[in-house]
């Protein structure tokens, strides 16, 4: 599914602000129960599917520099992926965050990977963060495979509210000019009609899920 157009969805003219934030705290809690309601088996079928998706893209083929988020319990898997792209010797970057900013930091191969360290979430993130190379000042990002709770078809995204992968691809076009190609991975309990978003809320050029 791609997405060419930038404008916010329909949902947006209805509602202010104030409106929009109630909607999206109200969306969140519902996505969340929908992905927790999941079973493991489901989620591993519509993993490796959506794997099997996005290692067929030509985007993802063509990219050198990519940038892939470590999965959390919920989320569409991301280790096969993670471990294709050591294998084909692309430049692989995970993001490291903490409560102020989040940052895309690159790993050397499968033991640098297997040895990071898990955070509060059980999420494997590089502690030594500030001696790896960044990829915002090194050599940029072709592709970014982004997390969030709901999508549209056309790359209307919500996230959990942090406002990481926003901010991020803004400080990207400030430094290259451009942001990466971005795509999102998504079960199929994730996919929306709509989503109520601000001016602020970044739309992703693709989504891939079973749907």
């Amino acid at each position: 599914v791609s997405s060419q157009s930038s404008g916010s969805s329909g949902i947006n003219a209805e509602y202010g602000s104030s409106a929009i934030y109630a909607a999206k705290k109200l969306l969140r809690r519902q996505l969340k129960s929908s992905l927790k309601a999941m079973t493991e088996t489901e989620r591993k079928n519509q993993s490796c599917i959506i794997t099997d998706r996005i290692m067929k893209n030509n985007r993802y083929i063509s990219a050198k520099n990519i940038c892939v988020y470590v999965s959390m319990p919920e989320e569409v898997c991301t280790h096969a992926i993670i471990k294709n792209v050591l294998k084909e010797k692309k430049n692989l970057f995970v993001p490291y965050f903490n409560k102020d900013e989040m940052v895309m930091v690159k790993i050397e191969d499968e033991a640098d990977y297997d040895s990071l360290p898990f955070d509060t979430y059980g999420v494997r993130q590089p502690t030594d963060y500030m001696e790896r190379e960044h990829a915002i000042s090194t050599t940029g990002l072709d592709l970014i495979l982004c997390p969030g709770l709901g999508f549209t078809a056309d790359g209307q995204r919500i996230g959990r509210g942090k406002g990481y992968y926003d901010n991020y691809l803004s400080k990207y076009v400030n430094v290259w000019g451009s942001q990466p190609y971005t795509v999102a991975l998504a079960y199929s309990v994730q996919m929306l009609d709509e989503v109520p978003t601000t001016e602020n809320d970044k739309q992703l050029d693709e989504v891939i899920s079973i749907v």
